[in-house]
């Protein structure tokens, strides 16, 4: 390599940004960058159905037993610098059986059809892609955590040196995530995406975990990364669980702590897999299609006669307006 690439090189490194980005994101007040919850109650598949057909879930999973543990747990973040690593953690205790660890980061998240023939038809119009975040799931044994509850987010990694000096990494984490890959089990579901693991706390009865949602991203409207977060008897693919973005809803928030309106009709929405109607009839509420014309005609479908279903009738029969549901029908 020549003197002069050298020196050029070199130069280039004495002038490399620095810059973390931060300023490109809206001041997100007082939220904390790290966060601990305390501890959790493992709730039963009983309270789980229970907490889906509450009007408020918030303030369902803020209500605590004896021992004030709150049932679930809806939270905000904001955004660390790239000096550490931001996040929030909580403990719970083993059943000495499996249990479900479930987050939900705001809001949802789906990819655009863009196929220049037959296009999926409930994709057809994108998302907003800068209200969703993203939160990445861990969890362990208590005893092998190695951050500090509130100050330090840290993992479940161990290390020793073999018999020729090598240092060996041990993985103690129990939250395991399988992948598209055979044998991949460090998988993450992604951006504005629920993500969930299983972990079996057999013979561990009343010893205490920790979980980790360490902050991979922070939607971009706001600097403020709203999640919600349990933990459910059972394995999280048993039929009374069926973990899926309408689990724990509402969970998107405001600066101010409030529902961000219409989101819950959003999630529900993309569970049913109506988005490319939802959004035809809440173009608020998505990002902006090429061709709105092309994209949602006849998007709400057709009656028994054949004719199109307008978006008054849609609105009414599916109860997914933002706009509230039309005169006579209940919202």
């Amino acid at each position: 390599m020549s003197r002069h690439l050298l020196l050029a090189l070199a130069a280039l490194t004495a002038i490399s940004c620095d810059r973390d980005n931060l300023s490109a994101l809206p001041d997100p007040g007082d939220l904390p960058a790290i966060l601990e919850i305390g501890e959790m109650q493992v709730i039963t598949q009983e309270a789980l159905q229970e907490f889906k057909v509450s009007n408020d879930p918030a303030a369902w999973c803020a209500e605590t037993d004896d021992q004030g543990r709150p049932r679930c747990f809806y939270g905000q973040l904001s955004s660390s610098d790239a000096s550490y690593r931001g996040g929030a953690t909580f403990t719970y205790k083993g059943t000495g059986e499996r249990v479900c660890l479930i987050v939900d980061p705001e809001t949802v998240y789906w990819s655009h059809s863009v196929a220049a023939s037959n296009p999926s038809p409930d994709w057809k119009v994108p998302d907003i892609v800068t209200d969703d975040g993203d939160l990445d799931l861990f969890s362990g044994l208590s005893s092998y955590y190695t951050g500090s509850p509130g100050i330090e987010i840290g993992d479940f990694r161990g290390f020793y040196s073999d018999s020729q000096g090598r240092e060996v990494e041990i993985e103690y984490g129990a939250c395991f995530q399988r992948g598209a890959r055979a044998g991949f089990s460090t998988a993450h579901a992604g951006r504005g995406t629920v993500e969930f693991c299983t972990v079996d706390t057999d013979q561990r009865a009343g010893v205490e975990y920790t979980a980790v949602l360490e902050t991979f991203s922070v939607p971009f409207d706001d600097g403020a990364l709203s999640f919600a977060t349990m933990v459910v008897e059972g394995s999280c693919t048993d039929a009374a669980v069926a973990v899926d973005e309408c689990t724990m809803r509402g969970e998107s928030r405001t600066i101010d702590n409030e529902y961000v309106d219409c989101t819950p009709k959003l999630e529900q929405a993309f569970c049913d897999e109506k988005m490319t109607a939802f959004c035809c009839a809440n173009p608020e509420m998505c990002g902006e299609a090429d061709d709105p014309l092309t994209a949602c005609k006849a998007a709400f479908g057709e009656d028994g006669n054949g004719d199109e279903i307008t978006r008054d009738a849609w609105c009414a029969s599916s109860g997914l307006c933002c706009d509230g549901a039309p005169e006579g029908v209940e919202e």
